[in-house]
């Protein structure tokens, strides 16, 4: 078995790489099988090149295929005409929605898990919004869609397969229509508009859309819709943030709810919760759809907002037909709190770093300038070096001071809002890096004065030397 892996990174120039991959495609020994190619680069890609990738993948029955293309240029792929009949595993990913352009019409009937990021579906003028993507990847299992932009006409699509198990669906504004009888996970982040038609054996839904816009008109909302109720549900985790706070929306999420009643786990952020609060009429004459319910975790994604008292009509409608659940909640205090934490700490670990930095360089760039006799010319550079390498020391001083001072007051302002329990051992390192950084910076001033006190010795050589020259005669005669 042969891995093959390509990057430009080690190339000035992407044609100069292409010609190197070329080489080596050409020159190896095809008797050994390759499985795996991989291929990464940047530049102003070209048609020609791409095409010699995936026509030598296509000729050696290679099996897994990873191309990442950050190029600028729009450059095409046409994975639609060649059948890779060997293919199982294929990420292409782009630099932006642009830089990559293909036809959704795939035909690699051994490809089980296909990962695009940043690309263009292109399919002409083709208007059917029934547009079934991958229809001919008959193996495929486990799907991820990440940024990629719809245009020609392709305004919508479908992913119907009866054997897909996996899928993953991360920003994007496309209405997908998903009908997966097989699906046992559904991760849907930032992606507008999904509708799940058919997921009867869903056992794990991760949603999360962080600028949800209620409408009182279904057909112009773009939270995810779910067509049937999800029985065999185990695990969710649901993360709705809404731009406007409005009644429209809180009921969508309750219709949404309704619909995870056999659920297990449940996670939910604090602000969903937060907007049943606001409209407590939606819920207050509903029983809790809830009854499997094992444990409800609720956690705030924005921790800047004040605390808030979730009324009990919410917490009943959450809980009351579970009464052996269990209920984590994660104040915006206590999450506070661990930011604080996790910040201090990395903020002494690089001041740590930048201590270490400073006393090498000290070390090292402090040697005393040495004097000697030397020839007017030599002496001129010596007092010039001199003041270059003064000038060098002040400037790090400067702002190495600034820094580890802009560090320190930074880190003495998250310890007073750190709780108490962690308070105190990390002001016991606070202070050691407190002394440790008084004293490297007491060295560098020290350094820095002995340095300016050793300057060259003056010398009346120019003087002496100009003293000795004869009169200039200009031959003028009177």
């Amino acid at each position: 078995m042969l891995y093959l892996n390509f990057s430009s990174q080690d190339f000035c120039t992407l044609p100069k790489f292409s010609e190197f991959v070329k080489h080596v495609l050409l020159g190896r020994n095809n008797q050994i099988e390759v499985t795996s190619v991989e291929v990464a680069f940047r530049g102003k890609g070209r048609q020609a090149f791409v095409k010699t990738i995936l026509n030598y993948a296509f000729s050696h029955n290679v099996q897994q295929l990873n191309i990442t293309c950050l190029c600028v240029k729009k450059i095409e792929f046409p994975l639609s005409r060649v059948s890779f009949q060997s293919l199982k595993h294929l990420t292409v990913t782009g630099y932006d929605y642009n830089s990559i352009t293909t036809t959704p019409d795939w035909e690699m009937p051994a490809l089980t898990t296909p990962y695009i990021h940043c690309l263009t579906l292109y399919n002409g003028n083709n208007t059917d919004k029934g547009t079934n993507l991958f229809s001919n990847c008959a193996s495929l299992k486990n799907l991820t869609i990440k940024k990629c932009y719809m245009a020609g006409g392709l305004n919508g699509f479908n992913i119907c397969h009866p054997g897909l198990t996996s899928l993953t669906l991360e920003v994007g504004f496309t209405r997908v229509n998903v009908d997966t009888p097989q699906l046992k996970n559904l991760t849907i982040k930032k992606w507008k508009g999904v509708h799940l038609i058919s997921a009867p054996n869903l056992s794990s839904l991760h949603y999360k859309d962080l600028s949800y816009i209620g409408h009182e008109d279904g057909d112009y909302d773009d939270l995810s819709q779910l067509s049937t109720d999800l029985l065999h549900l185990e695990k969710a985790n649901i993360c709705i943030k809404c731009i406007f706070e409005e009644k429209a929306a809180a009921h969508r999420i309750v219709c949404l709810l309704q619909q995870l009643q056999s659920v297990k786990f449940l996670t939910l952020n604090l602000e969903v919760v937060e907007l049943l609060s606001s409209y407590v009429e939606l819920i207050s004459h509903h029983p809790s759809p809830f009854a499997n319910l094992k444990s409800l975790k609720i956690y705030p994604v924005d921790v800047t907002r004040l605390k808030v008292t979730v009324p009990k009509e919410v917490q009943n409608y959450l809980l009351d037909s579970s009464a052996d659940a269990t209920l984590t909640m994660a104040s915006r205090e206590a999450i506070r709190a661990v930011m604080n934490v996790t910040s201090a700490r990395n903020l002494m670990r690089e001041l740590q770093m930048l201590l270490d930095q400073w006393k090498e360089y000290c070390e090292t760039n402090t040697a005393p300038v040495k004097q000697d006799k030397a020839p007017m010319k030599s002496r001129f550079h010596e007092r010039m070096t001199y003041w270059e390498n003064l000038n060098e020391l002040f400037q790090k001083g400067y702002e190495n001071t600034r820094d580890i001072t802009s560090m320190l007051r930074k880190i003495e302002g998250l310890l007073k809002k750190v709780p108490r329990f962690h308070r105190a051992k990390l002001q016991s390192r606070f202070s050691g890096l407190r002394a440790e950084a008084e004293t490297i910076m007491d060295d560098m001033m020290d350094r820095v004065k002995i340095q300016c006190d050793k300057r060259p010795r003056r010398s009346n050589v120019l003087f002496d030397e100009l003293a000795t020259l004869q009169p200039f005669s200009i031959g003028l005669e009177l």
